[in-house]
């Protein structure tokens, strides 16, 4: 059952169902919103839609790991692949290893767990500032709402980051609470050392997942905030805490200080490039948006909930700057006085300072993406919780049953999280179009003998490769190896007077020499070349997507044909 507050400014954190005890309520609406989580989530998780390309760079590197057995950092072909820290990696490859290999639905898993429990910890929140009704439906909001239905299905970093900002706001909502004992915690009780050890931890956990110190500055940021609008001077000293600073500290550092031991100042140039050319007043290396995107992004990440989202967010701003801590101000509704419990302002304050803080950070940035900002999406779950409970209680005042609209709302919310888990499932292979380029190279790979040497061949049609100190990666490497599941050597054209073959733009140095036959993956463009080393026939030809994505494999049955290594892009196997 989905309980609703019949107040008009200010939910009541002692509603709640009657009729069973707390903690058997508490376990119902545990089970209820994973139950709703694994509806979104789970159906078709590896079959709704083959690998993003970023989502390849996770799955590709947790395989190298497996296969290779070195755990301390992914690899893509070989190369390391220090752009982001290691924790996704890490978390897909311990599952692989348990399922025995990495397909999409291993890859994608660990960040469907990561999205049912965030679901939770944003119903944690909800329900120790505006009661266990608020709490389940922000619960069952946050399992629908968009961005959490689309990130909770990639193998991607940033659902994960977002977990993890999410639980620490909890662990440091909790010290608030036992700091001013306003109705949602006893002021007497020695628990928030506990979490005051969780939050440092978490703190220290998000620097191993989007980049080193993102997660723990824009955490910083949300409990400075909170700290200054709730004037928690006592929450402040409690976080004055070397032992938890030290934990966090070494949680963060310690994985990037290992790396600058093993590969060099090469591993810190590249974070530090990271950073300031996000930072940088003309980037070079990243594409950013307008600062309006995550205005708009938070709006269509909300959706459908965003016209609920934006009444409940009005009216908690003016609980936030009207009410007082100890809930002495009263707004009221024009029929009787509403006093605003302590516990509903300090809720208002840390949701909006959870979602401001962040905001104001990350457009500082140059580099603006709009997923950047689901660290300040998670309050909108909230505010529409509250949106939904004005809008009942309207209805409930004008005679509605409130039993009735229970049951609309567990009926509505499950339909919703039914709609979009097997709407994944069942459309998301008919609209993946990139998917049956994928697919082509799956086919490919399976006439391809054991042991047959294959080259993916690029040239200036493709879209610049990133470039780190241990070599360029075309941004398609990672899903082209995932997909042929075999090493493969890269090369590319230059175009001179005198062509000379198949040779890298840099400097070649020849090392390895492959006779035919030769398999390679290119266009027909690259046909006329390919006929210059030896006799070339067409094994198989990929979709006609686009005319820049549409290849062709090649196999050479004559000649040989030597390949070099430089540092960049190489030709040594690739996995």
């Amino acid at each position: 059952m989905v309980p609703l507050t019949t107040q008009k400014d200010g939910p009541n954190p002692g509603s709640g169902p009657s009729g069973a005890p707390p903690w058997r309520s508490g376990i119902i609406r545990l089970l209820a919103l994973l139950a709703l989580s694994a509806a979104v989530l789970l159906p078709g998780l590896g079959s709704s839609g083959r690998l993003s390309y970023h989502e390849a760079f996770v799955a590709q590197g947790a395989r190298e790991m497996l296969d290779s057995r070195t755990w301390a950092y992914p690899t893509i072909g070989g190369r390391p692949w220090l752009e982001k820290p290691p924790l996704p990696w890490w978390l897909v490859a311990g599952l692989g290893r348990i399922a025995g290999g990495v397909d999409e639905w291993v890859a994608r898993f660990p960040s469907a767990v990561a999205a049912a429990l965030l679901v939770l910890g944003v119903s944690a929140v909800a329900t120790r500032h505006y009661g266990p009704g608020i709490g389940l439906l922000a619960g069952a909001i946050q399992a629908t709402t968009v961005w959490t239905a689309l990130r909770g299905r990639l193998a991607e970093a940033d659902i994960l980051l977002a977990c993890l900002l999410t639980w620490a706001v909890v662990a440091l909502d909790r010290m608030f609470a036992d700091a001013h004992g306003a109705g949602v915690g006893d002021g007497t009780s020695t628990r928030w050392r506990r979490w005051r050890w969780a939050f440092f931890v978490l703190l220290g956990l998000t620097s191993l997942v989007k980049g080193i110190a993102f997660g723990a500055v824009l955490l910083a940021a949300i409990a400075g905030v909170a700290i200054l609008l709730g004037r928690e001077w006592s929450t402040a000293r409690r976080l004055i805490f070397p032992p938890g600073a030290v934990a966090a500290i070494v949680l963060s550092l310690a994985w990037p200080a290992a790396m600058i031991l093993r590969h060099g100042p090469g591993a810190l140039a590249l974070w530090t490039m990271h950073v300031t050319d996000r930072l940088a007043a003309r980037p070079s290396e990243f594409a950013g948006e307008p600062w309006w995107q995550y205005a708009l992004g938070i709006l269509l990440q909300a959706m459908p909930w965003t016209p609920l989202a934006i009444v409940g967010a009005w009216h908690s701003l003016r609980r936030a700057s009207a009410g007082t801590r100890r809930g002495a101000r009263r707004i009221g509704d024009g029929m009787r006085p509403n006093p605003i419990p302590a516990a509903v302002v300090a809720g208002d304050r840390l949701l909006w300072a959870w979602s401001a803080a962040p905001l104001v950070l990350l457009s500082l940035a140059t580099v603006k993406n709009a997923h950047y900002a689901i660290a300040a999406q998670v309050p909108w779950s909230i505010w529409a919780a509250l949106g939904i409970s004005r809008l009942a209680g309207r209805l409930i005042r004008r005679g509605r049953s409130p039993v009735r609209l229970r049951r609309v709302a567990v009926a509505g919310f499950a339909a919703i999280g039914l709609a979009c888990g097997f709407g994944a499932w069942l459309l998301g292979p008919r609209i993946d179009r990139r998917g049956v380029e994928w697919a082509f190279y799956e086919s490919a790979a399976r006439r391809i003998p054991a042991g047959s040497p294959v080259v993916l061949l690029y040239d200036d049609w493709d879209r610049k490769p990133y470039e780190s100190p241990f070599g360029a990666f075309p941004h398609d490497l990672a899903v082209r190896l995932f997909y042929l599941r075999r090493p493969a050597s890269l090369a590319e054209w230059r175009v001179e007077e005198a062509p000379t073959g198949l040779i890298p733009l840099d400097s070649l140095v020849p090392r390895t020499s492959w006779l035919a036959p030769l398999h390679v993956i290119g266009r027909d463009r690259d046909r006329p070349g390919l006929e210059r080393l030896g006799r070339v026939e067409v094994l198989a030809r990929g979709p006609a997507l686009r005319f820049d994505r549409t290849y062709v494999m090649f196999r050479l049955t004559s000649g040989s044909v030597a390949l070099g290594s430089y540092d960049g892009f190489g030709s040594r196997a690739f996995r």
